[in-house]
């Protein structure tokens, strides 16, 4: 009998998470997908330096940024629940500066602009501070 109601729960989470993920899906794919919906993110992004670039896009995430000789720069868009939008920025590999993660969350709808503005303050803040 406990295996009937640990199966029955296993299989209402798997549902439940499955619906969760298919609802996210479905909100990106009604945008015109990742690269579409956060298109003035990615040029902000991709305009920073002549190397960047799209590294990685799936149907709720791109990772985007520059990797060569001076490190790696990347920042990590992740599309959420609730019409959030999590943005991770990661620097590593630096001779200059040392490794270090920066974590953003925003409503997915705010002025992409406006996020950058945002982070930028934010990375400024950071290197001002020091490490």
């Amino acid at each position: 009998m406990i295996w009937v109601i640990v199966i029955t729960i296993v299989v209402f989470i798997a549902f439940k998470l499955g619906s969760i993920s298919g609802q996210i899906i479905e909100s990106v794919n009604s945008s015109g997908g990742m690269r579409v919906k956060y298109t003035k993110l990615l040029e902000n992004i991709l305009g920073g330096h002549k190397d960047s670039k799209i590294f990685v896009e799936t149907r709720t995430y791109i990772r985007a940024g520059v990797s060569n000789y001076g490190g790696t720069t990347l920042f990590h868009i992740q599309q959420s629940t609730g019409n959030k939008v999590i943005i991770q920025y990661e620097v590593k590999d630096n001779p200059v500066v040392p490794s270090y993660q920066l974590e953003w969350i925003f409503p997915d709808d705010m002025d992409q602009d406006e996020m950058m503005v945002v982070m930028a303050m934010d990375i400024q803040k950071k290197m001002m501070q020091g490490f």
